[in-house]
C-alpha cells in the first residue's frame, strides 16, 4: 500500500473550494452551452448555464433553496463569476424538471474524464440516502401511521484509485439493480479502459459478467455458496467462477478493490450529507445527483495538487 503524501493531501483539502469555483463555469459552460428548455412558447426561461451553476453552488454547501440566494450572490462576487443569479422558485421548479437529468449526467461525466489514463479498475455499490418524506400509500392502505422514512436508492460507479464517480443512477423505487449495473459498465467503456469491474453480491449474474466482458473487463463479484458452473449461455461466467477456484487469491485481491467504492460512500457523506431536501421523486433524484457532482470537484483537486492532472479536454 503506498504511503499518502501528507503535505499534498493538506494542499487538496485546504483548496478544494478553490478548485470548485475555479473548475465549475468551465464544465457547466462546455455542458450547458447556451441552451435552455423554451419549446417556442410563452416567455424564454433561464439559461441552463445559470441554472447548473446556481443550484451547483446551492448544493455544494447544503443548504436549502431560499438560504443560499445570499450564498450564491455572495460567492458570484468573491470569485468575479460570470453569471445571473436566478428567484429560488425558478430553481425550484428546475429541480423537479426531469430534462435537467442529462446535463447533469454529463457533468459527472466531464468531472471523471480527466483520469482516464489513471483509473483501470472499477467497482460498482448501492448505497441509500435519507429523505424527509413517508410511504402515504402505505399509510393510507394500512390505516397507520409510519415513523420509518423513505430512502433513495443510489447507484454509484467509481475509479479505484482516487475514487471519481464515473457513473450514477439515483431511484426512488427499489429493484433495476442489474439493469443499472449493465449500464454502467457501458458508461465506463465510453471514457475509460477497464481492466475489473467489481460488484458485491446484488449484482452477481450471469447476463452481468457478459456485459464486462464484452467491453474487455474482467467481472469480480462476491461469490455465494452453491454456484454452478453451468454458463446457460454466458461462457464469462464459467470463466470468472474457474478463475476463483484455480486462483483463489488473485481473484479475491481483484475483488477487494470493491472496498473502494465503500470509502467513497463514505467520504461523501461525511463531506456533503446523507440526506435530500426535496420532497418529490424527480428532485430527489437531481438534487442528489447534484451532490455527488460536488464530490468529483473534490476530486478534481487531489488529481491537481497529488498527480498533477489539471483538465484541458474541457
Amino acid at each position: 500500500m503506498q504511503t499518502r503524501n501528507e503535505a499534498l493531501y493538506n494542499l487538496a483539502q485546504e483548496n478544494e473550494i478553490f478548485v470548485f469555483f475555479r473548475y465549475l463555469p468551465r464544465v457547466a459552460y462546455a455542458v450547458c452551452k447556451n441552451d435552455s428548455l423554451w419549446r417556442g412558447v410563452g416567455a424564454k426561461p433561464a439559461l441552463l448555464y445559470d441554472v447548473a451553476m446556481n443550484l451547483s453552488i446551492k448544493q455544494y454547501f447544503g443548504r436549502s433553496l431560499r438560504r443560499s440566494m445570499g450564498l450564491i450572490r455572495l460567492m458570484k462576487r468573491a470569485f468575479w463569476l460570470d453569471f445571473r443569479v436566478l428567484c429560488f422558485k425558478t430553481l425550484d421548479n428546475y429541480l423537479n424538471n426531469a430534462l435537467m437529468k442529462p446535463y447533469l449526467d454529463e457533468i459527472v461525466r466531464l468531472t471523471a474524464s480527466p483520469l482516464k489514463y489513471v483509473e483501470k479498475y472499477f467497482a460498482t455499490d448501492k448505497t441509500g440516502e435519507r429523505t424527509h418524506t413517508r410511504s402515504s400509500w402505505y399509510m393510507i392502505r394500512c390505516s397507520k401511521e409510519v415513523r420509518k422514512r423513505d430512502h433513495l436508492n443510489v447507484h454509484i460507479t467509481v475509479g479505484c484509485c482516487l475514487h471519481p464517480v464515473v457513473a450514477f443512477t439515483a431511484l426512488v423505487e427499489k429493484g433495476k439493480d442489474n439493469v443499472v449495473f449493465r449500464r454502467h459498465v457501458q458508461q465506463v467503456a465510453r471514457d475509460f479502459v477497464a481492466q475489473v469491474h467489481t460488484g458485491d453480491s446484488v449484482y452477481l449474474s450471469r447476463e452481468n459478467c457478459t456485459a464486462v466482458e464484452e467491453v474487455n473487463a474482467k467481472p469480480r463479484f462476491h461469490l455465494k455458496k452453491g454456484l454452478t458452473k453451468k454458463p446457460k449461455g454466458h461462457p464469462a461466467w464459467k470463466r470468472m467462477l474457474n478463475s476463483a477456484e484455480q486462483n483463489p487469491e488473485l481473484y479475491d485481491r481483484e475483488y477487494h478493490t470493491r472496498s473502494n467504492v465503500e470509502s467513497t460512500n463514505k467520504a461523501k457523506k461525511q463531506k456533503f450529507g446523507d440526506y435530500v431536501l426535496c420532497k418529490n421523486d424527480a428532485a430527489k433524484e437531481q438534487e442528489s445527483q447534484l451532490t455527488w457532482c460536488a464530490y468529483n470537484f473534490s476530486v478534481l483537486s487531489r488529481a491537481l495538487y497529488e498527480l498533477d492532472i489539471e483538465p484541458i479536454d474541457w
